[in-house]
């Protein structure tokens, strides 16, 4: 693999005998991120030293980051502590009126179900899930079941389970056409695969920041289209109703002024500004934005295609280039996965992870290589035997 940007393993605090492939789990941490949450500690163990200043400058920077990264604009981004708070807010927000229909895939991350069947409930609606299409193509069975009752559609960029792709820019146009509701579950997809914002054009985007966005536990961003930006928020905390400052002016907070922020930022949840937490997210996504999504896709891309090629050979199979994202990999048994597998694949320092009865979960990052990929393969191979 030619790699002109740097020495990728060396950015993680990774032992060598190890070969990690399950950032679909969660991601590692890079070592500058671990530094800067460190930092962040001692910042907060001499209290006497924070300024008014310091609870805005991780969190705005981080905001832009994260906006640069999706291509989105600053102030259509909020923070969330995890996925279920971001579509919580945007459930909180909208109505199921004349349309009913809430539409969802089969074998969805809770996440991405409980707040809708919650929705369905208040407004006397009903869930219908799309079936696994048995050709994997999960873009065409969407389009498929979508009808005159359809109100809402919430869906990843990749199924959480093997990596099945879904076409967000087909599926936005159509949404568009129909004046259906588009949220979409990133976590499995962005920092890892390329999202452009303004031409998917969503309701609601929401990503948890600890897998493919490298970031800590707890924290994570969404996107919410502009129409929604006058909207109710979960909470009412204190940094998300006094404007961002300026000179490091502090607000008369026992004036209970009725400021409203009319953006994004009115959704942050309470305490964004943590000094251990934000600046490790900061960090990450830097790295991420720095090597550039596209880079790191095609990066892992690459890895994908030589595991598909080394496993074909030993009878594993996997769903269809056109129909799967290239950072995700399932590989299928005949049957399903033989007991214990993933265990024994543990003993010979291999952790991948295994979602459904068939397939296995591989989900490589920019801290592996071919080495990786050959010593995954030869585990493989000596468990089948």
């Amino acid at each position: 693999m030619n790699d002109n940007k740097m020495n990728h393993k060396d950015l993680f605090n990774l032992d060598k005998q190890i070969v990690y492939l399950n950032s679909a789990y969660m991601g590692l941490l890079p070592k500058e991120s671990v530094t800067r949450g460190i930092e962040g500690l001692e910042f907060k163990s001499k209290a006497w030293e924070i300024e008014w200043k310091d609870f805005y400058a991780a969190p705005e920077n981080t905001r832009k980051v994260f906006a640069n990264i999706i291509n989105s604009d600053t102030n259509s981004i909020f923070f969330v502590p995890s996925a279920s708070y971001g579509f919580a807010t945007f459930a909180k927000n909208f109505n199921l009126t004349s349309r009913k229909t809430i539409l969802l895939l089969e074998e969805e991350f809770p996440s991405n179900v409980w707040v809708w069947k919650d929705l369905a409930e208040r407004d006397n609606g009903n869930i219908k899930f799309v079936k696994r299409p048995e050709n994997d193509d999960w873009t065409s069975a969407i389009l498929e079941n979508i009808n005159d009752q359809t109100a809402l559609i919430s869906v990843p960029n990749c199924h959480w389970t093997d990596g099945g792709l879904i076409d967000l820019l087909k599926l936005s146009n159509e949404c568009k056409n129909n004046d259906i509701a588009l949220t979409i579950d990133g976590t499995q997809s962005v920092g890892a695969m390329p999202i452009d914002i303004q031409n998917i054009k969503p309701d609601l985007l929401v990503v948890s920041g600890y897998k493919w966005c490298l970031g800590p536990y707890s924290l994570g961003a969404a996107y919410i289209d502009k129409k929604y930006h006058d909207g109710t928020p979960i909470e009412h905390n204190w940094m998300a109703k006094y404007p961002l400052p300026e000179d490091n002016y502090v607000p008369n907070m026992t004036k209970y002024e009725d400021f409203t922020i009319e953006n994004a930022r009115r959704f942050d949840f309470g305490q964004r500004g943590n000094f251990h937490l934000m600046p490790v997210f900061e960090e990450s996504l830097s790295l991420i934005d720095r090597l550039s999504p596209e880079y790191i896709y095609a990066y892992i891309g690459k890895l994908n295609e030589e595991i598909i090629k080394k496993t074909s050979e030993i009878g594993f199979t996997h769903i269809d280039d056109e129909y799967r994202a290239k950072h995700y990999l399932g590989l299928r048994f005949e049957n399903e996965i033989p007991d214990k597998f993933i265990d024994k694949l543990m003993t010979e320092n291999i952790y991948i992870s295994s979602r459904g009865k068939r397939a296995l979960r591989v989900t490589p990052h920019i801290w592996n290589d071919y080495a990786d990929v050959d010593k995954f393969v030869t585990a493989l191979s000596k468990i089948l035997r």
